[in-house]
């Protein structure tokens, strides 16, 4: 294992794929990278069956390079997450984790340099949340949906037009900010601080006027974010989630049953922004589809005291298209009118499929 040659390793997979997403190691089978969305395994001489000593020999050598909380992770549970950079190849966030007995690997490239906005698709409305000075913005999506990717582009976008002090607490740092127009600090959860509620809480010290933060997984570091938007911060976060109802439900889930009535009220307050997003394939690529939430006099009462189901949120943002509102589906039903997404590809995508499937029968029709 000594002389495992790591870089080389990566480079011949990422050499053999240029433009993959993720690398997924695993005894038994070849490589295997993502690309538009679905694996593919690479032919690469050496490596068709890769065997327990290669993904051992990839985690030994990851793991040398990663903090040492990270190694502790996998002998204690088995599994761990952490960033990795590879001079002139990229740098991935990997996953490493235990199965029967053996080690796989899970890396997702990280684009060099910090992306913008227009470049990855985004709606106007993202750099109009940027530009708030309290409260929370949150970016959600299912896993592979780009979330850390939108949301870095957010913070490079408050990099480069506002004079602040940005904290943030990430687990792992996975896009690296340099000081621009604003003055940026990362702290890695293991490395920087212990947990992320500790390095919020110590954020709140540190003279942040902006905050972006790994999404919370205990109501530990739910309601310090809470605490961080109620006291004048903005606070950039994700949650996962379809759309901004069944993430904000994840976000609820994490506080007691008593306790979510109130969690409720104080959300109402703080929540600015609320972007959910999915890759979509298009005639361009795999791009994102985005649903926009934001505070408004109605979306403000609704998520104090009304039902935080995807129908009833889909019919509030449906009413509120004037405002700038935009629930998912109905971002889907334009990109299939512009002719910009399959109508079967966008009911595979859709949160209420049904509904969307009605609103789109005269393109049915007209199709068949």
């Amino acid at each position: 294992m000594l002389n495992f040659d790591l870089p080389g390793f990566l480079g011949a997979i990422v050499s053999a794929a240029p433009g993959a997403g993720d690398v997924l190691l695993a005894v038994g089978l070849p490589p295997q990278v993502r690309i538009e969305g679905e694996f593919k395994r690479l032919e690469i001489a050496g490596l068709q069956r890769l065997t327990p000593f290669q993904t051992e020999a990839v985690v030994v050598h990851l793991l040398a390079q990663a903090p040492a909380s990270a190694a502790a992770r996998v002998r204690q549970e088995g599994a761990a997450h952490f960033a990795y950079s590879s001079p002139g190849i990229s740098r991935f966030r990997v996953a490493v984790f235990t199965q029967r007995g053996t080690f796989a690997v899970s890396l997702r490239t990280i684009p060099e340099g910090i992306p913008l906005l227009g470049d990855l698709g985004l709606p106007a409305a993202m750099r109009e949340a940027c530009q708030e000075r309290h409260g929370i913005v949150l970016v959600n999506g299912p896993a592979g949906s780009g979330r850390s990717t939108s949301l870095a582009a957010m913070l490079g976008e408050v990099n480069s037009t506002r004079s602040c002090h940005v904290v943030t607490v990430e687990d792992p740092i996975e896009f690296l900010h340099r000081h621009a127009t604003a003055t940026i600090n990362q702290r890695e959860v293991g490395t920087d601080t212990p947990t992320l509620a500790a390095g919020l809480a110590s954020a709140l010290r540190q003279g942040a006027q902006v905050l972006l933060v790994t999404e919370p997984t205990d109501g530990e570091g739910a309601r310090l974010l809470l605490e961080a938007a109620e006291t004048g911060h903005l606070v950039l976060t994700t949650l996962r989630g379809l759309d901004t109802a069944s993430s904000l439900m994840r976000m609820l889930s994490l506080f007691p049953p008593e306790e979510r009535g109130e969690v409720r009220s104080r959300l109402a307050r703080v929540l600015r922004w609320s972007f959910t997003q999915q890759l979509v394939p298009q005639r361009d690529g795999r791009r994102p589809v985005v649903e926009i939430w934001r505070a408004t006099r109605a979306t403000t009462a609704h998520l104090a005291d009304g039902p935080l189901s995807s129908s009833a949120l889909a019919d509030l943002l449906r009413d509120g298209e004037r405002d700038g509102l935009l629930g998912f589906d109905r971002a889907l039903e334009r990109a299939v009118r512009a002719g910009e997404v399959e109508i079967d590809t966008a009911m595979a995508h859709a949160v209420l499929p049904r509904q969307l499937e009605l609103r789109l029968v005269d393109l049915r029709e007209a199709h068949s």
